[in-house]
């Protein structure tokens, strides 16, 4: 007769086949190994840590959010910022303003701290350009504010 045993202790398990000692005894007879603790690290041993990722630079953030918006990846541009710099508007409202744009195009003219000053040619359906200037703020890897105006 064979049996599955395990055994705990206190700091791991024993798993393994036993075979019973008499076929009419019933008990179950095995050798468990003791156990050993794992060898530590000695005391003055250095852990190297994982270093934080820093957030993206500010001109990549406006990028990412026009190329969100022009791949009509309105969930992303949204987390983006289109939440901070439309305020006051729904993320149905949000999306609906970009229904006459076919696509932006996007000049960065400089970054200055986490001010991104751009120039935008946007492409509309009708096939006319409106063209924009002006500046993002850039905070933790989301637009928090605008001040675009046509040019």
């Amino acid at each position: 007769m064979l049996a599955v045993a395990a055994v705990l202790t206190g700091g791991g398990a024993f798993t393994g086949i036993a075979r019973a000692s008499s076929a009419s005894s019933g008990a179950i007879t095995t050798a468990a190994r003791p156990w050993t603790a794992l060898p530590t690290a000695p005391a003055d041993a250095h852990r190297t840590v994982a270093r934080q990722q820093s957030a993206p630079d500010p001109a990549t953030v406006v990028q990412t959010y026009f190329q969100a918006v022009n791949d009509r990846d309105f969930v992303s541009a949204w987390a983006l910022g289109g939440r901070q710099h439309i305020a006051g508007t729904s993320y149905d409202a949000f999306v609906a303003t970009f229904n006459t744009v076919s696509k932006y195009d996007v000049t960065i003219e400089s970054v200055q701290g986490n001010k991104v000053t751009v120039r935008l040619d946007a492409s509309l359906t009708n096939r006319t350009h409106r063209h924009y200037a002006g500046t993002y703020t850039v905070e933790d890897g989301v637009i928090v504010a605008a001040d675009i105006r046509p040019t």
